[in-house]
Parts: C-alpha cells; structure tokens; sequence
C-alpha cells in the first residue's frame, strides 16, 4: 500500500516509517521544514516538506495514498509542562493540524486514517481494567484539542471510509522524556507521578511503531494499545535498574502533586489499560518491556 505518515521526524513517527517500510509499504514521510527531509529518507521513505495546517496542501499531498497515519504530537518534557504556554504546540497540532489532516485526506480520496492517541484520557481506575468502552475523563478544557482530533477522525468514517484511533500507552525507550527520567533516577531526583500502587500502561517505542502496521488490519474505531500493565512501584524500579541507579526512581511528594495541574494530572491516574481488543483483531503483541535488558538504547 502507498502510506503517508505525518510527525514522520519525530521519535513515534520515525518508529512508524521505519515498521512501514520493513513491512513492504510504499511511504511517504510529512516534514513541515527541510532540515526533516534527511531524517524521512534515512528511515527508508519518501520526504515530502508541507504544511500541516493547511487541509489543501494536505489533499495535494495525500492524493495517491491510501492510507494516511497520524502522529503528530509536542509534548514537553518532565516539570517543564508547568511553565506558561508549554502546550501551546501540542494543542495546536491536535486542534487544528490533525483536522486539516483528516479533511485532506477525504478530499484526497484517502481510504483510511489512522490516528494516534492516548489512554491518559481514560479516567483513573484503581487496580480495575480499563477497556475502550470506558468513557473519557475530558470535560476540562484542557482536553479541547484531543477531542476535537478524534471528532475530525471520527467525521473521516463516512462515505465508506475507515477510522482507526490507537489509544496508546505511556512511551517509552530512547525518547526525551524516557531519557529525562533516567538521568533524574540515577540522579536521585523525584520524577514520578501517582501512587507506588497505582497502575501505568507503558507501549515501547518500537511496539508502537509495529502497532501502526497492525493497525492496517483493524476495522473503524478505538482501540487501546499497551504492553502489561504494571504498578508504578515496579516501574520505579525497572527506572532505577535500567539507569543503573543504586535505588529506584523517586516519587514527587504528595504536596507537590497536588499542584501539578490538570496536564500532568493525567499521569497521577491509575490506568489498568486492556489492549485485548487490539490484539485479537490484528495479532499484534508487544515484545519489549520495562524488564527487558537495554530497553533504553533500542
């Protein structure tokens, strides 16, 4: 299949052409600059610079294809969310960049979108599990842009066409955020949100990048992509061993969380996430853990 990939600098987008492309698929890589185009063409696609925010470049672009995968996303790093205007790119490109999307690739005669989300919109669930019939926890206006992106992926299903939105877990593997939290680790600094006994749904890199694949396979509508579920106790000590710190990464004090916010409020929910779905419908299952040796530099 011809496949174009949005976000294809950054570090899911690049596990997305990288899948794609060893899959056989003929790719074409979305930069919105130049500096971007080496990048695409190292990971075996075609480089095309466009705007993202526009729905007439995006038909331009996406004539041709058959699917289109998106995967843009900004978002900033650690305790750096607090600070004034550090969402302003991300909400931006959920707000209006993944609409324009959606809408090019209707009038482009596109056949599938696929759309990359997240379970941190499911509402904290305890030690119960979560599947894709949970309603969202998005009232607040914080989670507009998220909405509106799934609407404009939700209003791509008509006339025939299908939609895929992959709710998926929290990242991790060789990404800014990931490598953040190692270095505070080693560090001895807190980094980590929530209670030891809450639950956290983590998605490797990689596995993220084969679920784009997988996601060809899928039938229209939501689904949640996820490794096991772990407690975020153990996950403070996959952190530690992986860093090669002497103890496991620390959680902020209960004070400071309660002044995070309803962004990184998100990462203080106990998320029991069930990717079952997902899997029974395209085979799919992760490969890489918190547990497996290296998982930082893979």
């Amino acid at each position: 299949m011809r496949i174009a990939v949005t976000g294809a600098t950054g570090v899911l987008g690049q596990e997305a052409v990288q899948a794609l492309v060893a899959d056989g698929h003929d790719v074409t890589g979305i930069t919105r600059r130049d500096r971007g185009v080496p990048i695409v063409e190292g990971r075996g696609a075609t480089a095309v610079v466009a705007d993202v925010f526009s729905a007439d470049d995006m038909t331009r672009t996406f004539r041709g294809h058959d699917v289109v995968i998106n995967t843009l996303a900004h978002v900033p790093v650690g305790m750096s969310a607090l600070r004034p205007g550090a969402w302003r790119e991300d909400d931006k490109l959920h707000a209006e960049a993944s609409v324009a999307i959606a809408k090019g690739a209707a009038a482009a005669g596109v056949n599938k979108l696929i759309q990359e989300s997240t379970v941190f919109l499911y509402p904290g669930n305890g030690s119960e599990w979560i599947s894709e019939d949970l309603p969202l926890a998005v009232r607040n206006q914080a989670f507009r842009p998220r909405v509106q992106e799934m609407r404009a992926a939700v209003d791509f299903a008509t006339g025939g066409r299908s939609a895929v939105v992959l709710r998926l877990g929290q990242l991790f593997g060789r990404d800014p955020a990931t490598t953040h939290a190692l270095r505070a680790t080693r560090a001895g600094d807190p980094i980590l949100l929530g209670k030891p006994e809450g639950y956290i749904t983590l998605l490797h890199h990689k596995d993220a990048g084969r679920a784009f694949v997988a996601a060809l396979r899928a039938g229209s509508g939501f689904y949640n992509v996820g490794g096991e579920p772990i407690t975020r106790g153990r996950w403070a000590k996959d952190l530690g061993t992986e860093a090669g710190a002497k103890k496991p990464a620390v959680f902020y004090p209960e004070i400071t969380q309660a002044l995070v916010g309803t962004r990184l409020e998100l990462q203080r929910r106990s998320l029991r996430v069930s990717s079952v779905r997902f899997m029974s419908e395209t085979g799919w299952w992760p490969r890489i853990g918190p547990s497996t040796p290296g998982w930082s530099r893979m």
